[in-house]
């Protein structure tokens, strides 16, 4: 991918050529993905450490269409033929959503989150978690939650929390009861701006 031109008086034109950008990334995604270079799959962000792994956020407008499924292809083969193309990196692909809360959920995965709390202005999430699924959300040497950072644009906090196996034996006995409902519908409100 070309990453800047400029003109030496005394060499010529100078051309910086780049392979780790993740716009280079988006190229390759567009070129194996037709729905993605027709229009109907758009690529919001992109992250990656090259050599690594990546993670790339989808959306579309068109209820007929998978996102992820146009991305990865039948059994893969889209996203293999973008993989082999960046010497093997792990790509994962996520759809993008307009709430923060759901959107750094989505890009911790693999790990599953309890709760998140998630300050707008300042940019920042704190992110409950158990145990067991602390080591998923930070990945192998911190990648899952850089590359979850800076897709999302969050400053991204682990806050480790008691699991759901760990609760205390009264707890169950009460597992015939109604479960409480809200009828609190803010959190829908940024879905239909």
């Amino acid at each position: 991918m070309l990453r800047y031109v400029s003109v030496d008086p005394e060499y010529g034109l100078f051309l910086e050529l780049t392979r780790t950008a993740p716009k280079f990334l988006e190229s390759l995604m567009a070129s194996e993905v037709p729905e993605i270079a027709d229009g109907l799959v758009e690529i919001i962000n992109s992250a990656r450490i090259p050599g690594e792994r990546a993670k790339v956020a989808l959306k579309t407008e068109q209820m007929n269409i998978d996102p992820i499924g146009a991305a990865v292809g039948v059994k893969g083969v889209r996203i293999n033929a973008v993989s082999r193309e960046l010497s093997h990196e792990n790509i994962d692909c996520i759809e993008y959503s307009p709430i923060p809360e759901v959107f750094i959920t989505r890009a911790l995965s693999p790990a599953i989150t309890q709760s998140i709390k998630v300050d707008v202005t300042e940019k920042k999430a704190i992110v409950n978690i158990t145990n067991d699924q602390k080591a998923k959300a930070i990945g192998k040497s911190g990648i899952n939650i850089r590359l979850a950072s800076m897709l999302t644009g969050y400053s991204i906090e682990l806050n480790e929390v008691e699991g759901i196996a760990q609760r205390s034996p009264d707890s169950s006995s009460n597992s015939n009861a109604e479960p409480t409902k809200t009828k609190d519908t803010s959190a829908l409100a940024d879905l239909f701006m």
